[in-house]
């Protein structure tokens, strides 16, 4: 995951685990998926079903790549819920 374009910043997923990251380069969303070992294993094993989380990530990432009404509800539940926090915080 990079938070600039010189700079970089690693993460360590626990045995199981997904991880969706999303940025904002240009004004446009970026997006990854990454899993941890153990699931990569499972997805590659052509017998083993896809693991329902990384299945849920996926379809997340799906839909907010092609449901432009989905992304905009989402920023604004976002938005929502920024302002809602900042409000009971004063």
């Amino acid at each position: 995951m990079t938070d600039s374009k010189n700079q970089k910043t690693t993460i360590t997923l626990e045995p199981g685990q997904v991880a969706v990251v999303l940025g904002m380069e240009d004004g446009q969303i970026s997006r990854q998926l990454f899993a941890s070992p153990d699931v990569d294993a499972m997805l590659d094993d052509g017998h083993s079903d896809i693991p329902f989380h990384y299945f849920l990530a996926s379809a997340f990432l799906v839909r907010l790549d092609q449901d432009e009404d989905f992304t905009s509800d989402l920023a604004e539940w976002y938005d929502d819920k920024l302002h809602g926090e900042a409000a009971a915080g004063k």
